[in-house]
């Protein structure tokens, strides 16, 4: 330790300052050689529209001789060059793409991780349904809120209309649609900030109104994500079991789901069906009850009227016997004639 104290380092030199017999000794120089690889992985773009490309990138700053790798989900093995081409992306390939990189001796070197965004896709139903007089959503959103700036939108007939409908502006980091010179008698929609639905209501619709609605999305560089839906307006001859008190067309897939005074319908069904189940159970046990009262007021009738068997007591006289033929008294003798005259004086 005394020697360490006096000992130092001038570039590939060990000096020792004051040397005493004690620092005599073998002395060992070591020295290792360390590597530094500079990598990197992209995607550009980071984050696309859906059904469109991105270019996934993976390099070695220098003269590397190692091999790349690219691996889908983080296991799959998806291509061995150090630049790939994902075309056509979708939600599925919204993952984590993984650069493997190894060194000449096959020795992993490093795993670097890439994140791919996906805008869209626009969704719309196919068809909506909705007859003459009456109103019609039109559908249009995004699964979730766009990576990407939106810088304009808007919902277009193909062929002419007089529709005028609003235009989506982007106004202070917000996109909210544009009420300026728009038909307000046939179409509503929110003032609020839109980020993932993008609906519009049509008012008293007309037949002349059907045919396709197309919904886009405009984006940075002219990029823009479109969606078609067709409207089909029936004369309202009566009252249409499909339709909803708006108008629109309700499926008979959806017809469970359907709002009625602030509840959907299959609520209302079922604590229908639980009610007049417990009021059944209610009125049975009351006619149960009633019954067994009924019975048991008639058997309690029915045990005091009965008498019991047991031999009846009477009060009996203490009197003579009588004898026969002397039941009656006899008619006493004619007195003799001289006691009659005895008897008139």
């Amino acid at each position: 330790m005394e020697t360490t104290s006096r000992a130092r380092i001038d570039g590939t030199t060990l000096k020792i300052t004051q040397l005493k017999t004690s620092d005599n000794g073998v002395y060992t120089c070591n020295s290792y050689t360390y590597k530094l690889y500079v990598v990197s992985a992209s995607a550009n773009p980071s984050s696309v529209l859906y059904s469109s490309e991105t270019t996934l990138s993976c390099d070695v700053a220098g003269d590397f001789k190692g091999t790349f790798q690219w691996l889908e989900s983080g296991s799959k093995p998806y291509s061995q060059s150090k630049e790939v081409t994902v075309k056509n992306v979708t939600l599925d390939t919204a993952r984590i793409w993984t650069c493997l990189i190894k060194n000449e001796k096959s020795k992993e070197i490093i795993r670097l991780d890439v994140n791919i965004g996906v805008v869209g896709p626009l969704n719309t139903p196919r068809e909506v349904k909705t007859h003459e007089g009456g109103s019609a959503v039109l559908p249009c959103f995004l699964p979730t809120k766009s990576q990407l700036p939106i810088t304009g939108g808007s919902w277009k007939r193909e062929s002419h209309s007089d529709i005028r409908f609003p235009v989506l502006m982007r106004k202070q980091n917000a996109v909210q649609w544009n009420s300026t010179d728009v038909s307000i008698d046939k179409v509503t929609f929110t003032e609020q900030e839109v980020m993932t639905n993008f609906s519009v209501t049509l008012k008293k619709v007309k037949v002349a109104d059907a045919g396709v609605y197309a919904c886009s999305l405009k984006f940075e560089n002219g990029k823009a994500l479109t969606s078609s839906l067709n409207l089909t307006v029936s004369k309202r001859d009566g009252d249409d079991p499909d339709m909803d008190s708006r108008g629109s067309t309700v499926t008979k897939n959806n017809m469970w789901n359907k709002r009625v005074w602030g509840m959907q319908l299959w609520v209302w069904i079922a604590v229908s069906a639980s009610s007049f189940v417990l009021i059944g159970l209610v009125v049975i046990i009351l006619l149960i009850h009633c019954r067994n009262k009924r019975m048991k007021k008639k058997m309690m009738k029915l045990k005091s009227m009965r008498q019991p068997h047991t031999s009846r007591n009477y009060c009996k006289c203490d009197r003579p016997v009588s004898q026969a033929g002397t039941g009656k008294r006899g008619r006493p003798p004619p007195l003799p004639r001289h006691q009659y005259s005895s008897l008139n004086e």
